[in-house]
């Protein structure tokens, strides 16, 4: 019997929004029976059987799948054989499949426990960062070489190029187009930057204006670039080096660490060290903005995007004063955060609460509307609440979000506890 879908749009905003959550683990579990039956189909060798060459003929066949569906589930199914651990969290519903898929990426028999605790700790955003620099399953891939190939239509005159790049040369030819960007062409005045405007000094350029930054990075070559542009966070190429040793590219996860360890001997980027706290710089209360110094620091620390959980935005980033400046809060690293002008607005807004635990100030919680809370510890990846443990965010303190003040687990109201006469039943 089919079980009933109740009507959407009857929910309240809260029921639509557990319904969700339900219906969503539902799926990962029955998606993953389904992949893990499959590869089970293939290893019985029964569609055969069924009249099929292949197991994933017999899955377009008879489960209406696309034939790049049907090979991705049975590759997954086959991968995921020899993980105990995955696959049952997977079949439980704990993994999705998108964070499967990007564990099969890494996962072996010794790193199993430690890459599936990170998977239960972390959104998939926040996985992502964590995996970059991981060696990767089978060994260090032979590297790509550069390529770039021009053509030129006799006709029009027209020039048509493609090619592609290593994670390294890639990351330079992207500062390069964001120096570009950033940098007026020829005559015309330098924008001011603002919500209206395509120029920030963050992130990669977009589609909109890539065409006119790869024009203005033609013509950069004969003059220079603006000392601004080359000193944009976005115009640079910064290898993180983490606590474990392992290189990464912030933006480019996929870059292998030795390869960037490579890069970093021959004198060819900047290299940021991060201790587990990444406390360099501070600057008190004698300036409100961060200095460019604090930027570069607070960008490594968080990623070089909006430290906002499941945020990935890279561009029109604000440092944002955990303690208000008008409240006396200080210009340093331990009060700044970088978050996207949305996030930025629903903070000010009491929308998203950002607050350091009362009794361990290492502790930062992300407090969304509903009792959602994430928790980076020591500036590190956010992680779910459930995998805190005795350090969950229990709410024993303010502020929360607005509607949410019944999570607050303190008594706010004036003591009450007088006396009671005797013999007076209260």
């Amino acid at each position: 019997m089919l079980a009933t879908i109740t009507e959407p749009s009857t929910l309240t905003d809260r029921q639509l929004t557990t319904s969700i959550t339900h219906a969503h683990r539902n799926l990962t579990r029955h998606k993953a029976a389904f992949i893990l039956h499959l590869a089970e189909f293939d290893d019985r060798g029964l569609a055969r059987t069924l009249g099929a060459t292949t197991t994933a003929d017999w899955a377009v066949r008879t489960q209406d799948l696309s034939r790049r569906t049907a090979y991705e589930y049975l590759q997954v199914g086959r991968a995921l054989r020899p993980f105990i651990l995955l696959t049952g969290a997977f079949a439980a519903g704990d993994v999705s499949y998108s964070k499967v898929r990007l564990l099969l990426q890494y996962v072996t028999l010794n790193n199993e426990l430690e890459l599936l605790e990170l998977a239960l700790a972390h959104a998939i955003t926040e996985l992502e960062v964590l995996l970059a620099g991981h060696e990767r399953v089978g060994g260090r891939p032979r590297k790509a070489g550069n390529r770039l190939s021009v053509a030129v239509d006799p006709e029009s005159g027209r020039v048509k190029f493609w090619g592609s790049l290593d994670p390294e040369r890639g990351a330079e030819f992207l500062a390069a187009l964001k120096a570009a960007e950033l940098s007026p062409a020829g005559d015309v005045p330098e924008p001011e930057p603002g919500p209206d405007s395509s120029n920030t000094r963050f992130g990669t350029p977009i589609a909109a204006t890539r065409v006119g930054a790869f024009i203005t990075m033609c013509h950069i070559t004969r003059t220079n670039a603006t000392e601004a542009a080359r000193t944009a966070p976005g115009a640079q190429v910064n290898i993180v080096i983490g606590p474990d040793d392992r290189a990464s590219l912030p933006t480019q996860p996929g870059a292998a660490s030795g390869e960037l360890l490579r890069s970093i001997l021959n004198g060819f980027f900047a290299v940021q060290i991060r201790d587990a706290r990444g406390r360099v710089l501070n600057l008190s209360r004698t300036s409100r903005l961060a200095n460019a110094a604090q930027v570069k620091v607070l960008l490594t620390r968080w990623h070089y995007r909006c430290a906002t959980p499941g945020c990935t935005c890279t561009r029109w980033l604000e440092f944002h004063h955990i303690l208000a400046w008008a409240s006396g809060g200080a210009t340093d690293l331990d009060n700044l955060i970088p978050l996207c002008p949305t996030h930025h607005a629903m903070v000010s807004n009491g929308e998203l609460v950002i607050v350091p635990d009362e009794r361990d100030p290492s502790l930062l919680r992300f407090r969304f509307p509903g009792g959602e809370s994430y928790t980076s510890v020591d500036s590190r990846p956010p992680m779910l609440d459930l995998a805190m443990g005795q350090h969950s965010d229990r709410y024993s303190h303010g502020p929360v979000p607005k509607g949410d003040e019944e999570l607050l687990d303190v008594w706010e109201h004036q003591d009450t506890f007088d006396d009671v006469t005797p013999g007076h039943t209260p």
